[in-house]
Protein backbone atom coordinates (compact mmCIF):
# COMPACT_ATOMS: atom_id res chain seq x y z
CA UNK A 1 0.00 0.00 0.00
CA UNK A 2 1.02 3.33 -0.86
CA UNK A 3 -0.64 5.06 2.19
CA UNK A 4 0.29 2.98 5.39
CA UNK A 5 -2.19 2.10 8.25
CA UNK A 6 -0.10 4.20 10.14
CA UNK A 7 0.90 7.39 7.92
CA UNK A 8 0.91 10.54 9.61
CA UNK A 9 -1.21 12.27 7.10
CA UNK A 10 -3.76 9.52 7.48
CA UNK A 11 -4.26 9.81 11.03
CA UNK A 12 -4.62 13.93 10.84
CA UNK A 13 -6.87 13.53 8.66
CA UNK A 14 -9.04 11.22 10.62
CA UNK A 15 -8.54 12.13 13.67
CA UNK A 16 -10.03 15.75 12.50
CA UNK A 17 -13.22 14.03 11.21
CA UNK A 18 -13.52 12.12 14.26
CA UNK A 19 -13.00 14.49 16.23
CA UNK A 20 -16.28 15.61 15.00
CA UNK A 21 -18.43 12.26 15.84
CA UNK A 22 -17.21 12.37 19.45
CA UNK A 23 -18.31 16.20 19.64
CA UNK A 24 -21.65 15.65 19.09
CA UNK A 25 -21.77 12.26 20.49
CA UNK A 26 -20.53 14.59 23.41
CA UNK A 27 -23.33 16.90 23.01
CA UNK A 28 -25.70 14.34 23.06
CA UNK A 29 -25.03 12.51 26.28
CA UNK A 30 -24.32 15.86 27.92
CA UNK A 31 -27.83 17.88 27.82
CA UNK A 32 -29.87 14.54 27.53
CA UNK A 33 -30.33 11.72 29.99
CA UNK A 34 -30.30 8.48 29.09
CA UNK A 35 -30.26 4.98 30.50
CA UNK A 36 -26.99 2.89 30.92
CA UNK A 37 -27.97 1.03 27.76
CA UNK A 38 -28.42 4.02 25.20
CA UNK A 39 -25.61 5.50 26.01
CA UNK A 40 -23.71 2.44 25.87
CA UNK A 41 -25.26 1.90 22.37
CA UNK A 42 -24.54 5.67 21.69
CA UNK A 43 -20.85 4.91 22.43
CA UNK A 44 -20.21 2.00 20.96
CA UNK A 45 -21.98 3.50 17.81
CA UNK A 46 -19.51 6.41 17.92
CA UNK A 47 -16.26 4.02 18.00
CA UNK A 48 -17.89 2.33 15.04
CA UNK A 49 -18.79 5.18 12.89
CA UNK A 50 -14.86 6.89 13.66
CA UNK A 51 -13.46 2.67 12.85
CA UNK A 52 -15.75 3.62 9.59
CA UNK A 53 -14.17 6.87 8.81
CA UNK A 54 -10.73 5.29 9.21
CA UNK A 55 -11.19 2.83 6.87
CA UNK A 56 -12.78 4.79 4.37
CA UNK A 57 -10.43 6.98 4.40
CA UNK A 58 -7.46 4.44 4.07
CA UNK A 59 -9.01 2.95 0.95
CA UNK A 60 -9.62 6.38 -0.48
CA UNK A 61 -5.98 7.71 0.44
CA UNK A 62 -4.59 4.33 -1.68
CA UNK A 63 -6.98 4.54 -4.48
CA UNK A 64 -5.94 8.21 -5.58
CA UNK A 65 -5.00 8.17 -9.20
CA UNK A 66 -5.25 12.31 -9.66
CA UNK A 67 -5.65 15.06 -7.72
CA UNK A 68 -7.03 18.72 -8.28
CA UNK A 69 -6.35 21.20 -5.81
CA UNK A 70 -5.56 25.37 -5.81
CA UNK A 71 -2.32 27.02 -4.96
CA UNK A 72 -3.32 30.47 -4.45
CA UNK A 73 -5.14 31.41 -7.37
CA UNK A 74 -3.88 29.01 -9.21
CA UNK A 75 -5.92 25.48 -10.55
CA UNK A 76 -3.38 22.21 -10.69
CA UNK A 77 -4.17 19.22 -11.71
CA UNK A 78 -1.92 16.05 -11.32
CA UNK A 79 -3.51 12.88 -13.36
CA UNK A 80 -2.36 9.83 -15.40
CA UNK A 81 -1.25 10.85 -18.98
CA UNK A 82 0.68 11.15 -22.21
CA UNK A 83 2.07 14.61 -23.29
CA UNK A 84 1.71 13.29 -27.14
CA UNK A 85 -1.74 11.87 -26.76
CA UNK A 86 -4.23 13.93 -29.35
CA UNK A 87 -6.40 15.12 -26.88
CA UNK A 88 -3.07 17.06 -25.67
CA UNK A 89 -0.76 17.22 -27.63
CA UNK A 90 -3.55 18.49 -30.98
CA UNK A 91 -5.32 21.23 -28.68
CA UNK A 92 -4.11 24.47 -29.21
CA UNK A 93 -5.06 25.64 -25.99
CA UNK A 94 -2.87 23.87 -24.10
CA UNK A 95 1.05 24.73 -24.11
CA UNK A 96 2.70 21.57 -24.16
CA UNK A 97 6.22 21.63 -22.62
CA UNK A 98 9.25 18.97 -23.73
CA UNK A 99 12.37 18.78 -21.53
CA UNK A 100 15.64 19.40 -23.23
CA UNK A 101 19.09 19.13 -22.10
CA UNK A 102 21.20 22.61 -22.09
CA UNK A 103 22.48 22.38 -25.67
CA UNK A 104 19.20 22.02 -27.05
CA UNK A 105 20.03 18.50 -28.94
CA UNK A 106 18.51 17.35 -31.76
CA UNK A 107 20.30 13.82 -32.17
CA UNK A 108 18.00 11.06 -31.16
CA UNK A 109 20.84 8.05 -31.32
CA UNK A 110 21.12 6.57 -27.53
CA UNK A 111 24.17 8.19 -27.19
CA UNK A 112 22.43 11.87 -26.67
CA UNK A 113 19.36 11.54 -26.71
CA UNK A 114 17.12 8.39 -25.70
CA UNK A 115 14.33 7.44 -28.33
CA UNK A 116 12.09 6.57 -24.90
CA UNK A 117 12.92 9.91 -23.42
CA UNK A 118 10.33 12.86 -23.59
CA UNK A 119 12.62 14.72 -25.67
CA UNK A 120 13.35 11.93 -27.92
CA UNK A 121 9.87 11.28 -28.46
CA UNK A 122 9.19 14.63 -29.89
CA UNK A 123 12.27 14.71 -32.37
CA UNK A 124 10.75 10.96 -33.75
CA UNK A 125 7.52 12.34 -34.48
CA UNK A 126 6.68 12.69 -38.15
CA UNK A 127 5.72 16.15 -38.36
CA UNK A 128 8.69 17.43 -36.24
CA UNK A 129 11.65 18.46 -38.82
CA UNK A 130 15.07 18.36 -37.19
CA UNK A 131 16.99 20.53 -39.07
CA UNK A 132 14.58 23.20 -39.08
CA UNK A 133 14.26 22.88 -35.27
CA UNK A 134 17.91 23.48 -34.79
CA UNK A 135 17.87 26.18 -37.22
CA UNK A 136 15.21 27.97 -35.44
CA UNK A 137 17.00 27.69 -32.09
CA UNK A 138 20.10 29.31 -33.65
CA UNK A 139 17.78 32.41 -35.09
CA UNK A 140 15.54 32.95 -32.20
CA UNK A 141 17.54 35.91 -30.52
CA UNK A 142 15.00 36.39 -27.25
CA UNK A 143 16.76 32.97 -26.32
CA UNK A 144 20.32 33.81 -27.60
CA UNK A 145 20.52 37.60 -26.17
CA UNK A 146 18.93 36.24 -22.92
CA UNK A 147 20.05 32.73 -22.50
CA UNK A 148 22.87 31.74 -24.00
CA UNK A 149 25.72 31.07 -21.76
CA UNK A 150 29.00 29.71 -23.10
CA UNK A 151 30.07 27.46 -26.36
CA UNK A 152 31.93 24.32 -26.31
CA UNK A 153 33.38 24.24 -29.45
CA UNK A 154 35.40 20.79 -28.13
CA UNK A 155 31.83 18.94 -28.49
CA UNK A 156 32.32 16.79 -31.42
CA UNK A 157 28.69 15.88 -31.42
CA UNK A 158 25.22 17.69 -30.95
CA UNK A 159 24.84 21.36 -30.68
CA UNK A 160 28.23 23.38 -29.01
CA UNK A 161 25.72 26.26 -27.73
CA UNK A 162 25.10 25.86 -24.23
CA UNK A 163 21.72 27.39 -22.54
CA UNK A 164 20.67 28.51 -19.20
CA UNK A 165 18.96 26.26 -16.89
CA UNK A 166 15.30 26.67 -17.22
CA UNK A 167 15.33 29.01 -20.58
CA UNK A 168 12.61 27.90 -23.32
CA UNK A 169 12.87 27.72 -26.95
CA UNK A 170 9.75 28.10 -28.44
CA UNK A 171 9.21 25.66 -31.57
CA UNK A 172 5.79 26.82 -31.93
CA UNK A 173 2.54 29.07 -30.37
CA UNK A 174 1.61 25.77 -28.48
CA UNK A 175 5.43 23.50 -28.28
CA UNK A 176 7.71 24.58 -25.82
CA UNK A 177 11.07 23.18 -25.22
CA UNK A 178 12.94 23.99 -21.91
CA UNK A 179 16.62 23.31 -21.14
CA UNK A 180 16.71 21.04 -18.22
CA UNK A 181 19.39 18.85 -17.85
CA UNK A 182 23.10 20.18 -18.03
CA UNK A 183 25.38 17.26 -20.09
CA UNK A 184 28.83 16.13 -19.26
CA UNK A 185 31.96 15.65 -21.55
CA UNK A 186 30.18 12.10 -22.32
CA UNK A 187 27.29 13.62 -23.17
CA UNK A 188 25.69 11.92 -19.89
CA UNK A 189 22.88 14.10 -18.00
CA UNK A 190 23.41 15.16 -14.84
CA UNK A 191 21.11 17.04 -12.42
CA UNK A 192 21.51 18.10 -8.36
CA UNK A 193 18.99 19.29 -6.48
CA UNK A 194 20.67 23.04 -6.40
CA UNK A 195 20.07 23.07 -10.41
CA UNK A 196 16.73 21.31 -10.37
CA UNK A 197 15.67 24.35 -8.34
CA UNK A 198 16.97 26.94 -10.10
CA UNK A 199 15.72 25.64 -13.35
CA UNK A 200 12.10 25.21 -11.67
CA UNK A 201 12.82 29.24 -10.83
CA UNK A 202 13.85 30.05 -14.29
CA UNK A 203 11.32 27.84 -15.72
CA UNK A 204 8.54 28.76 -13.88
CA UNK A 205 9.78 32.87 -14.38
CA UNK A 206 9.47 31.93 -18.36
CA UNK A 207 6.17 30.50 -18.03
CA UNK A 208 4.82 33.48 -16.49
CA UNK A 209 6.10 35.51 -19.57
CA UNK A 210 5.14 33.17 -22.48
CA UNK A 211 2.17 30.86 -21.34
CA UNK A 212 -0.42 34.23 -22.64
CA UNK A 213 -3.21 32.95 -20.31
CA UNK A 214 -3.60 29.38 -21.57
CA UNK A 215 -3.15 26.48 -20.04
CA UNK A 216 0.28 24.88 -19.26
CA UNK A 217 0.92 21.02 -19.62
CA UNK A 218 4.29 19.17 -18.07
CA UNK A 219 5.15 16.26 -17.37
CA UNK A 220 7.42 15.24 -13.79
CA UNK A 221 11.00 16.98 -14.89
CA UNK A 222 13.58 15.42 -12.95
CA UNK A 223 12.37 11.71 -13.27
CA UNK A 224 13.87 8.62 -14.60
CA UNK A 225 16.62 9.56 -17.51
CA UNK A 226 17.26 13.44 -15.78
CA UNK A 227 19.44 11.12 -13.62
CA UNK A 228 18.36 14.11 -10.48
CA UNK A 229 21.21 13.41 -8.15
CA UNK A 230 21.59 10.00 -9.40
CA UNK A 231 17.85 8.63 -8.68
CA UNK A 232 18.07 9.92 -4.64
CA UNK A 233 14.90 11.85 -4.71
CA UNK A 234 11.58 9.59 -4.70
CA UNK A 235 9.09 11.06 -7.12
CA UNK A 236 6.59 12.62 -4.85
CA UNK A 237 9.68 14.75 -3.56
CA UNK A 238 10.09 16.01 -7.03
CA UNK A 239 6.69 16.53 -7.35
CA UNK A 240 6.95 18.32 -3.88
CA UNK A 241 9.59 20.59 -4.99
CA UNK A 242 8.30 21.16 -8.75
CA UNK A 243 4.77 22.28 -6.15
CA UNK A 244 6.63 24.22 -3.91
CA UNK A 245 8.65 26.13 -6.65
CA UNK A 246 5.52 26.95 -8.26
CA UNK A 247 4.29 28.36 -5.48
CA UNK A 248 7.39 30.80 -4.42
CA UNK A 249 6.97 32.11 -7.69
CA UNK A 250 3.32 33.62 -7.13
CA UNK A 251 2.11 32.56 -11.17
CA UNK A 252 -1.52 32.82 -11.03
CA UNK A 253 -3.35 30.35 -13.79
CA UNK A 254 -6.82 31.58 -13.53
CA UNK A 255 -9.93 29.80 -14.32
CA UNK A 256 -10.11 28.49 -17.23
CA UNK A 257 -6.43 27.94 -17.81
CA UNK A 258 -4.77 25.78 -14.77
CA UNK A 259 -1.24 23.84 -14.88
CA UNK A 260 -1.74 19.83 -15.82
CA UNK A 261 1.48 17.76 -14.82
CA UNK A 262 0.99 14.47 -16.58
CA UNK A 263 2.76 11.00 -15.04
CA UNK A 264 3.39 8.19 -16.95
CA UNK A 265 1.43 4.87 -15.82
CA UNK A 266 4.17 3.51 -13.26
CA UNK A 267 5.13 6.85 -11.56
CA UNK A 268 1.30 7.34 -11.17
CA UNK A 269 0.84 3.69 -9.22
CA UNK A 270 3.86 5.19 -6.76
CA UNK A 271 2.43 8.89 -6.07
CA UNK A 272 1.37 9.81 -2.82
CA UNK A 273 -1.65 11.53 -3.72
CA UNK A 274 -2.89 11.69 -0.40
CA UNK A 275 0.54 13.46 1.22
CA UNK A 276 0.18 15.75 -1.78
CA UNK A 277 -3.17 17.28 -1.89
CA UNK A 278 -3.22 17.54 2.27
CA UNK A 279 0.17 19.54 2.01
CA UNK A 280 -0.80 22.28 -0.56
CA UNK A 281 -4.63 22.22 -0.77
CA UNK A 282 -6.22 25.43 -0.23
CA UNK A 283 -2.28 26.72 0.31
CA UNK A 284 -2.22 30.69 -0.14
CA UNK A 285 0.10 33.30 -1.13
Amino acid sequence: MKISFANKYLLDNVTRQVGYVFAISSGILTFLDFSKNIKLFIFVGTLTISLVIYIANLIFANLMSFTTFKVGESEIRIQKGDIFSNEIFNNPDFIKVINANEYFDTIVNEEIISKRSVHGKFLLRSDVDVSQVNDAIKKDKRLNKRHKVGENLDREEGNQIKYELGSIFKYSDDVFLTALTHFDEYNKAYLSIQDFIRFLINFWDEIDELYAGRTVVITLFGSNLARLDNNTYSNTQILDTILWTFRLRRIKFKKPTKLIILLDKETNQKINYYKIKDRFYGLQE
